[in-house]
């Protein structure tokens, strides 16, 4: 049993709580148009584990974006998870039911809220690496940043 707890509490607790490395509340300029992905870091993760990735996403378009697909190369299993209170204190972790970017909008992935979910990795991930990976939307397409590895 505990191996199975283990694994599950590890995912949680890595993409609760902690704030963004060295990143400050600021003013974002929106795009003339679409979408641009800025400030995208990574947490550290071992091979076969997990990790999580974050970044603001800045929708300068006047219609509503949708989050079609995510992949990376490190990960066997890439989705857009969100944490949210379960009850009693406790917190949880899903699958985000709906992944929209309002128009002309600033959403912020960090931690203890929507994030990039990095799951079955193929190798381990260390401060200061550099991961790429592609978030694929209905109206701005395909968009592949890189991504720092930084511990939080």
């Amino acid at each position: 049993m505990l191996t199975i707890l283990l694994p599950v509490i590890l995912l949680i607790s890595s993409c609760s709580g902690g704030e963004e490395p060295a990143q400050a509340e600021r003013e974002f300029t929106l795009p003339d148009d679409g979408i641009e992905l800025v400030d995208a870091w990574a947490r550290p993760g071992r091979e076969n584990g997990v990790s999580a990735v974050y970044m603001h996403v800045l929708n300068g378009s006047a219609d509503t974006d949708t989050l079609k697909a995510l992949s990376s190369s490190v990960a066997g299993l890439v989705e857009l998870h969100e944490t949210y209170d379960r009850g009693d204190d406790m917190m949880g972790m899903r699958e985000a039911e709906e992944p929209f970017f309002a128009p002309r909008s600033v959403t912020s992935m960090r931690p203890g809220g929507l994030h990039v979910m990095l799951m079955q990795l193929n190798r381990a991930l260390t401060e200061g690496d550099e991961i790429d990976v592609t978030l694929t939307f209905a109206r701005a397409g395909e968009i592949t940043i890189s991504a720092v590895v930084q511990s939080p």
